[in-house]
């Protein structure tokens, strides 16, 4: 069964002339959501045209009208074999993300780890064959998953999509490793650590927290040029800035560098950066003992294991 509206559900138990359409919704692992239209209209499909289940639902959504889309047959199979979404995409100079062109944020990895739905949008035939379609009925959940692999080439995009299901197969067993570098994610709760607050474990106040900063003349997508000067310099390397104003609302970015006040993003943000736009800053940690002392004061939460011998050495 696959869940859709109750309009939807009243409909095709008693009709089988029906307009149908592909919709593709993007979660990107930074915040952003893309929504397009696989018709030949952009469409806005009401919020009680999704199921409980979609991550559309809660609200009317807008489709546009971006590139080609194809894609293959999804199938439907009784058991645990994950299923999986070959999606191709015929993206134009023209077609653009923000200010970014849709091969260009493929290529620099803003797809990696999005997630994927595809709708199928039905309507009841247009009368006389012209007027704007019905949206009423809603959508259909066809296919959710994440996206594992991208490949761009001169003439099309292909992303393929693999079932959540697949995640169970690419569990790392066991799940902690010995080795000498700290294997919790930094903030987790393992690490214990209050990135907001600027606190470790125990509550103690490191005074290395959130901080806000403002894009001075220079930002661009690339790099947000500020005024703040951290300490130690390297205490926000690796962290997170948020956009919490512009055209990036929202959007989250890992922080490769962050020298002479010049945070520099591993990834561009897909809008233009405007100066006076505000962000929020969060420091990174390189999971070694010496930044878990000195700086983070999390000594008693390290998750690595520095001082096992190398194999040539074990008894």
């Amino acid at each position: 069964m696959r869940p859709c509206s109750a309009a939807l559900t009243a409909y095709l138990a008693v009709n089988d002339s029906v307009v149908i359409a592909d919709l593709y919704t993007f979660a990107l692992a930074t915040g952003e959501v893309l929504r397009y239209s696989g018709g030949t209209a952009a469409l806005t499909i009401p919020a009680a045209g999704f199921p409980s289940g979609s991550i559309n639902a809660g609200s009317a959504r807008s489709f546009a009208l971006g590139p080609g889309f194809g894609r293959s047959k999804v199938t439907t199979k009784i058991g645990i074999e994950p299923t999986e979404l070959d999606i191709e995409i015929h993206a134009g100079a023209g077609d653009l993300i923000g200010a970014i062109p849709f091969a260009e944020a493929v290529r620099v990895g803003l797809f990696d780890g999005a997630s994927v739905e595809l709708d199928r949008f039905f309507a009841p035939p247009q009368a006389g064959g012209s007027g704007g379609l019905d949206t009423s009925l809603g959508c259909l959940l066809w296919f959710y998953g994440r996206v594992a692999e991208c490949e761009v080439g001169r003439s099309k995009i292909q992303i393929k999509v693999k079932s959540l299901m697949n995640l169970l197969a690419i569990q790392q067993m066991p799940r902690r490793l010995y080795q000498a570098s700290c294997g919790h994610a930094f903030g987790n709760a393992m690490c214990g650590y209050d990135r907001a607050l600027g606190k470790n474990a125990a509550g103690v106040s490191t005074g290395i927290g959130a901080q806000a900063i403002t894009a001075l003349a220079g930002s661009n997508q690339a790099q947000i040029v500020t005024s703040f000067t951290p300490s130690p310099a390297t205490a926000y390397d690796e962290g997170t800035i948020t956009a919490v104003s512009g055209a990036n609302n929202g959007a989250s970015r890992t922080v490769s560098g962050l020298v002479a006040g010049i945070a520099y993003l591993l990834k561009p943000f897909l809008s233009p950066v405007s100066v006076g736009d505000s962000f929020q800053l969060l420091p990174g940690c390189d999971h070694t003992t010496g930044t878990c002392d000195a700086v983070l004061q999390n000594l008693a939460r390290f998750g690595g294991f520095p001082y096992i011998p190398p194999p040539e050495a074990a008894a």
